[in-house]
């Protein structure tokens, strides 16, 4: 063995040795416990749908029945929005003259039986409608609402009196009611009446041509107290 090392052999020999002196100094670092980080997706807000407006419904429309004939008013009935004929009575007018004529006179209209058929008992609003042949101005100037008076079973109702020289203690009968008239249609007129109507008995008298010495009447009676 020579005692002289080559150069190639000194080479690996310092190659070795800075190797071990590298790793000599190396530390193990130990490795702590990692945390994870958790990334939370938030999803995005739920948009509400936009409440659709509330409509409200209109009522249907009530379309009034028409009368069958015209210049007849009919008892309107709104529960069941139907009309009801009024009873046809025949009313002669008579004209009375007091101690002739001193005491005055009185025209009259009179029909026969002390009480209407058609009768109102429950007390609420009485409506009336009348369809006319178009020809008609001014409804109250030519139908007239009386208040009859039953006596001799006939119902009376005094139209014009006329006192004359002498006192007249006789009182006029019965009386003129009146009340209110709403257009409703071509020629249709609803009939309302601004009071309750006290007990008795009423009917509408169409009153164009007072030559006439027979009229028809449309009656009808009502049987409530004023007090109810």
């Amino acid at each position: 063995m020579k005692k002289y090392l080559t150069l190639a052999t000194l080479v690996i020999i310092i190659t070795c040795c800075t190797h071990v002196a590298v790793h000599g100094q190396t530390r193990v670092v130990k490795k702590g416990s990692t945390h994870d980080t958790i990334i939370v997706k938030h999803a995005p807000p739920v948009k509400k749908p936009v409440p659709k407006p509330v409509v409200k419904k209109e009522p249907p429309e009530i379309i009034l029945p028409t009368p069958e004939f015209i210049n007849q008013p009919y008892y309107y009935e709104k529960d069941r929005n139907k009309l009801i004929r009024l009873e046809n009575a025949n009313a002669l007018m008579a004209t009375k003259k007091k101690t002739l004529g001193l005491k005055g006179a009185k025209q009259s209209l009179s029909m026969d039986g002390a009480t209407s058929k058609i009768r109102f008992t429950e007390k609420k609003e009485i409506e009336f409608i009348i369809k006319t042949s178009g020809d008609v101005i001014d409804l109250t100037s030519y139908i007239k609402l009386y208040q009859f008076i039953p006596t001799e079973q006939k119902r009376e109702v005094t139209i014009n009196s006329k006192e004359g020289l002498l006192a007249n203690k006789d009182e006029a009968k019965g009386r003129l009611v009146s009340f209110a008239v709403k257009l409703i249609a071509k020629d249709n007129y609803m009939i309302q009446l601004p009071e309750q109507l006290e007990a008795g008995e009423y009917g509408f008298v169409w009153v164009k041509n007072m030559e006439l010495k027979e009229f028809t009447v449309f009656s009808f009676g009502i049987d409530w107290k004023s007090s109810d």
